[in-house]
């Protein structure tokens, strides 16, 4: 047995030497000469929309826009994204409820990260639907809203996390190099702190193109869900807001392909994305930075940031590996008429309903 285990020491220490050589560049996705083309000429300037100056006045709201603000075929109001908005303070309140009409929250953080949240006076007193996944489908459960009622009320958080560490490790073990998930085994039982390294290596040299292709692989029912819950919102004339932590990550993989929906070009995805690359500078993995300690390896210079590159690539990989965004909305069950559905919802005028 000790020869054994000498033997998997010897394998472990070969491998992690091969492991530690050179780095790949960060960015791992490949980009579409037609996307890199579109994307080196497009400056990305947003347009000024009705609700454009009321977000302007947000107090403690980041990363808030209209996604009207980039593509021409949403009417201003009706589906807006941003950073976590439970921040907000009373000005915030008055302007999400009175000025923008917001009537849904999306909120696509982990359930880690919402038992984190402090009481506040956005969501206090809101009606809260959470989603419960069951095989692949995800329905939503609902909860009555507790505490007194307020001039507040009338809100509903409908809770779709796209990141949970269950799906997140699974993904990881997938994406990994084989050679990789060798040599962690192998070392495990040795120096588990070695071998989680050589894992988190990976992870930072898949970069953000990977985690968002973990998260369009591992979400779809989510995914899928998130956007039903939108269309009816939109169909019904009621203003929806979608966020996670920082309004970066998940919301701009749920962007890109609400925009896609509506007829956005590449480069209007694009520049919808890196809007967020100045904004907030942090990272948020649903929670799991904070939980696991091999995370705080993660690359923060990779991490929080959004380079135009990593959604040409995000765009890109939904070309090479289902035919487009419109096809990989079907193969998680939203077809193609309700992608047509919340097209035509979307580009309605509030006042027209």
């Amino acid at each position: 047995m000790g020869q054994i285990l000498s033997a998997m020491q010897a394998y472990a220490n070969v491998m992690w030497a091969s492991l530690t050589g050179p780095a790949r560049p960060a960015l791992a996705g490949h980009i579409h000469p037609k996307i890199r083309a579109l994307m080196d000429g497009y400056q990305g300037v947003p347009r000024q929309v009705s609700t454009s100056a009321s977000i302007q006045q947000l107090q403690k709201v980041q990363n808030m826009r209209d996604l009207a603000e980039v593509c021409s075929g949403i009417a201003p109001g009706r589906i807006l994204r941003s950073a976590c908005p439970t921040s907000a303070n009373q000005q915030d309140v008055d302007i999400i409820r009175q000025k923008l009409k917001i009537t849904h929250l999306v909120d696509l953080r982990s359930t880690y990260e919402r038992s984190e949240d402090p009481d506040n006076l956005l969501v206090k007193n809101a009606e809260l639907q959470v989603s419960k996944r069951q095989g692949s489908m995800t329905q939503m459960e609902k909860f009555e809203p507790v505490g007194e009622q307020s001039a507040h009320s009338g809100l509903t958080i409908h809770h779709l996390s796209l990141i949970e560490r269950s799906r997140y490790y699974k993904a990881i073990l997938l994406k990994i190099p084989f050679a990789t998930s060798a040599y962690a085994l192998a070392v495990m039982p040795f120096d588990s702190f070695k071998g989680k390294s050589a894992i988190m290596a990976e992870v930072n040299k898949g970069g953000l193109p990977m985690l968002y292709e973990m998260i369009l692989e591992t979400s779809g029912p989510e995914i899928k869900c998130a956007l039903e819950v939108i269309t009816e919102a939109a169909e019904a004339g009621e203003p929806l807001l979608f966020f996670c932590k920082i309004g970066k990550d998940r919301t701009g993989v749920l962007a890109a392909l609400l925009l896609s929906c509506c007829g956005a070009k590449p480069e209007e995805i694009i520049a919808d994305y890196h809007r967020s690359d100045s904004v907030i500078q942090e990272i948020a993995l649903g929670g799991l930075e904070k939980e696991d300690k091999e995370l705080n390896q993660i690359d923060q210079a990779v991490f929080s940031k959004a380079p135009a590159e990593v959604m040409a690539a995000t765009l890109s990989h939904l070309e090479d590996a289902y035919g487009g965004a419109a096809a990989y909305l079907q193969s998680i069950g939203f077809t193609k008429e309700q992608q047509q559905r919340l097209a035509k919802a979307l580009a309605v005028p509030i006042s027209s309903q």
